[in-house]
């Protein structure tokens, strides 16, 4: 089952990294390899930890499929203000999630602190929030792709 688990890791992390260098590429492409880049950092942390590992795992891998999305814009239009403005949003989401996958892994004493239950209920809501984020990211996405001509 790890080679598995593994496997998806790294096609999630190819993926990341995929936007980020889309990120270098487009104008004001930065919010993107900012994005991709805490995908990462989620990511690599999601690994580490040595409490929750399952929950974390599931966190980080609903991250990284959200982000790996992102590689489907197009390389040759600049991003949007209003784009900008929900990946910076995002991001400010993810940067939220990376600090709860830390706590969720950390050593005994979270462990002490939190109930199987609570445990859960963190990760429901740390999964909630990618998708509604993810979600609002990707509704404008969808309609400026939508009004192209």
């Amino acid at each position: 089952m790890m080679p598995l688990a593994a496997d998806v890791n790294a096609n999630l992390l190819r993926s990341l990294k995929v936007v980020q260098s889309i990120g270098e590429a487009v104008p004001h492409g930065g919010i993107l390899k900012a994005v991709a880049g805490i995908g990462i950092t989620i990511l690599e942390t999601a690994d580490r930890v040595r409490q929750n590992k399952e929950e974390c795992a599931d966190i980080a891998r609903r991250a990284a499929e959200h982000i790996s999305m992102l590689k489907r814009l197009d390389e040759d239009e600049g991003l949007s203000d209003d784009l900008i403005g929900r990946l910076e949003r995002y991001h400010g989401v993810l940067k939220e999630i990376l600090e709860k996958v830390e706590r969720l892994g950390t050593g005994p004493s979270w462990k002490r602190t939190l109930r199987s239950s609570s445990v859960q209920d963190e990760t429901k809501d740390c999964l909630n929030r990618l998708n509604e984020a993810y979600q609002i990211s990707r509704r404008r996405s969808q309609q400026t792709t939508s009004s192209r001509p």
